[in-house]
């Protein structure tokens, strides 16, 4: 795209070769047998995510992400914490006790919201569940960052879409999926449906509208995709950890239309990606799936 941007320029790339069928026999150099990692007590602290209105992705500004923590004291996790968003999947355990996503979503009614830096669709009661390690979440919401927050291989995508989970505790999974626009397939008929509600809603910070027909967000996840998954944090201020992040490693396709439209969330189009975290001595754990062993799958 020509639009000129902030930091770095998207990059609208296929997806990494480093994690193609032929590139099994590395992960398996990786997945020297090692115990299950247990489930994640989210960190003491703020669980309620900050209004967009008090920071910003402008780096070097006052209130830029490497600024996030001299905002607030409850965010100082941002620049303290071992274990945040987003990172750089570079190396990962691929684990043969993983399956496939346990997930029951269903049609919903939701509010589509311009919250200033991205568009946020919101379901009025939740949405179903995902099932993680054992423990039920669930689906409040979903949102896009242009372009992804986390890469692959040093590759950034064009497009992430978070699917934000909750469960009674109020501990988080995120469920990530990757978009290219170079990536083959059919355009997101979510973000087609929801087209008409980007251009009402561009640039309008802080206003919402009811969506008028419930949204069913049970295809939104590729059953037949492996996935990444690793703990980490919410990417946005107060940074708070003990969030489960599954990345799914089938890439999506995403057309350069849509991508305009999602860029139309604020008046000046800027980039709504946090930049890459230090994954200090953290796992990140890979799920091949059946597709994927047949060579049928093509992935990050």
């Amino acid at each position: 795209m020509t639009t000129a941007r902030r930091r770095h320029t998207r990059v609208a790339a296929q997806p990494s070769t480093a994690f193609t069928s032929a590139a099994l026999a590395i992960l398996a150099f990786f997945s020297a047998a090692s115990a299950e990692l247990p489930d994640p007590t989210p960190a003491p602290g703020p669980t309620v995510a900050a209004s967009h209105s008090l920071f910003s992705y402008e780096e070097k500004t006052l209130t830029g992400p490497d600024k996030w923590a001299s905002l607030d004291p409850d965010w100082a996790i941002c620049r303290d914490g071992k274990e945040q968003s987003p990172i750089d999947i570079s190396k990962v355990e691929a684990k043969q006790d993983m399956g496939p996503l346990e997930h029951t979503y269903n049609a919903g009614a939701c509010i589509m919201q311009n919250r200033g830096h991205d568009f946020i669709l919101k379901w009025k009661d939740g949405n179903g569940k995902l099932t993680v390690e054992k423990k039920d979440y669930v689906l409040q919401q979903v949102h896009w960052h242009v372009p992804s927050e986390h890469t692959v291989n040093g590759t950034r995508f064009d497009m992430e879409l978070h699917m934000v989970h909750q469960d009674s505790s109020n501990a988080r999974a995120v469920i990530s999926v990757l978009f290219s626009i170079k990536q083959a397939g059919h355009p997101s008929k979510t973000l087609t449906s929801m087209g008409p509600y980007f251009k009402r809603l561009a640039g309008k910070d802080n206003e919402d509208e009811d969506v008028k027909e419930p949204v069913d967000p049970s295809h939104w996840v590729d059953e037949s995709s492996g996935y990444y998954r690793y703990e980490g944090s919410l990417t946005t201020p107060p940074c708070t950890e003990g969030v489960i992040w599954t990345i799914m490693s089938k890439v999506k396709h995403v057309t350069e239309e849509q991508i305009k439209l999602l860029d139309g969330v604020s008046k000046i189009p800027e980039e709504n990606d946090r930049p890459a975290q230090k994954i200090n001595d953290r796992v990140v754990r890979y799920y091949e799936s059946e597709s994927a062993k047949s060579g049928m799958e093509k992935k990050t």
